[in-house]
């Protein structure tokens, strides 16, 4: 009992599609269910007329299953539609309106307009054509009702109250159902778009080569940390001789050596703390209350291990070195201030020989 309410669970909340052949299989075995009943039915009321058409009606909708596995979903509304149609034209003249299988039409046109969206080419002509044709069977079969007496007339009314509470609950099942199936369509669709826009926006604030947050992400976490109020630090990181890399390696090469050394800043950096791509080889990284000292420990404690590893391209060892620059913020400076302050550090600790730290 537990799996089944977590598998509907799961189909109601959209992580579990329902396929386009599991929505046929339900209209085509629930129609022939009905069918069957009423063979039954019209078999016990001695109207034999009505119990072999439903008989041929049942059949109809089983052997749809072979129409089914080509995924030839047209052909089965369309056999639907029809089938639907003609029964309550046929039920009209042999037992009357007042029986209610008219109401089948009603269920027709409001699932007509869903199904039609598993059509191949959605053709949204057919949902319309045959809605008219619904409409239309519905009128005609009223005023027929009313003009013509039936070719089994029945004097025994709870017949016909049998028959009208019984095909009522039936279109309100069938509508309840597409109803269900129709929500469910919309929850996979919101799921599907919600992780497809999540998809995009990591895709939109992660840089592509180093899988660093790139300059945008950074920007929105700037602004919230400067939102806050609260201290911390900016350090402006710049990979030294990185032109020489490039122009005596390639650079293939120099794309190794920004992964290589993005990977080893992410590792030190930490959780609530950020690092990014800021542009070409340059990175910032953003330490949420960090002091000054604390900063420049971690910037040193990563200087080093930089320069202690060497990235490997075409079983070669590619030495590097990297210039850090420190500033911290205060409340009453702005962002680019700091920013501005970081990075003339940096620019200090190039003139100084660099592989340094400077705060």
């Amino acid at each position: 009992m537990n799996k089944l309410n977590d598998i509907l669970k799961r189909i109601l909340t959209g992580e579990f599609p329902v396929t386009n052949n599991i929505k046929y299989y339900i209209v085509i075995y629930s129609l022939a269910a009905v069918h069957a009943i009423f063979i039954f039915f019209f078999l016990f009321i001695r109207i034999f007329p009505m119990a072999i058409y439903n008989l041929l009606s049942a059949v109809t909708y089983l052997s749809c299953k072979k129409i089914l596995q080509k995924e030839n979903y047209p052909f089965i509304y369309y056999i639907t539609c029809g089938e639907i149609i003609l029964n309550t034209l046929f039920t009209t003249l042999t037992i009357g309106w007042e029986s209610g299988f008219s109401l089948f039409l009603l269920a027709l046109v409001a699932a007509g307009f869903y199904i039609s969206y598993t059509f191949p080419r959605r053709k949204i002509s057919s949902p319309f054509i045959c809605g008219i044709l619904a409409s239309v069977t519905y009128f005609c079969s009223y005023f027929v009702g009313q003009t013509i007496t039936p070719l089994y007339p029945m004097t025994d009314k709870w017949i016909f109250q049998v028959l009208y509470v019984f095909n009522s609950v039936c279109t309100l099942a069938f509508i309840t159902v597409f109803s269900i199936l129709f929500m469910v369509d919309i929850r996979v669709s919101q799921n599907k778009l919600f992780e497809e826009n999540k998809m995009l926006g990591q895709i939109a604030g992660i840089d592509a080569l180093t899988g660093l947050y790139n300059r945008w992400s950074m920007e929105n976490f700037l602004s919230d940390a400067f939102a806050t109020e609260r201290p911390f630090c900016l350090i402006m990181c710049d990979i030294d001789d990185f032109k020489k890399v490039n122009d005596t390696y390639g650079h293939e090469c120099g794309d190794e050596v920004l992964k290589d050394i993005a990977k080893i800043i992410k590792n030190h950096v930490p959780e609530g703390s950020y690092v990014c791509r800021w542009g070409g080889e340059e990175f910032l990284i953003l330490l949420n209350e960090y002091s000054l000292d604390e900063s420049a420990t971690l910037a040193n404690k990563i200087r080093c291990f930089i320069a202690e590893h060497h990235s490997v391209f075409q079983n070669l060892q590619i030495p590097h070195t990297i210039t850090m620059g420190i500033a911290h913020h205060h409340k009453t400076q702005t962002i680019e201030s700091t920013i501005a302050k970081a990075d003339m550090k940096l620019y200090i600790g190039k003139r100084n020989g660099k592989n340094i730290v400077i705060t």
